[in-house]
């Protein structure tokens, strides 16, 4: 008979990271975004601010992606 050690997370002390789902305003510039195409955005209310962190704006990853879809850009 076979002896089978189990290990279980406790999802109460479980955190993310919330860049896995947040991509700031400085990451993008990075990449290689405009920074008149991504005040437009703002302008336009195509991506909103999150949060900021460390006097960075932060947009939702997937807000990001729709907004680069429609431009084309990538």
């Amino acid at each position: 008979m076979e002896s089978h050690d189990h290990s279980y997370v406790n999802p109460n002390n479980v955190t993310l990271e919330w860049e896995c789902f947040v991509v700031s305003k400085s990451d993008m510039l990075l990449d290689g975004v405009p920074n008149e195409l991504i005040n437009t955005w703002l302008d336009k209310d195509i991506i909103k601010p999150f949060s900021v962190k460390n006097n960075d704006i932060n947009f939702r990853t997937k807000d990001v992606w729709y907004a680069l879809n429609q431009q084309n850009w990538y």
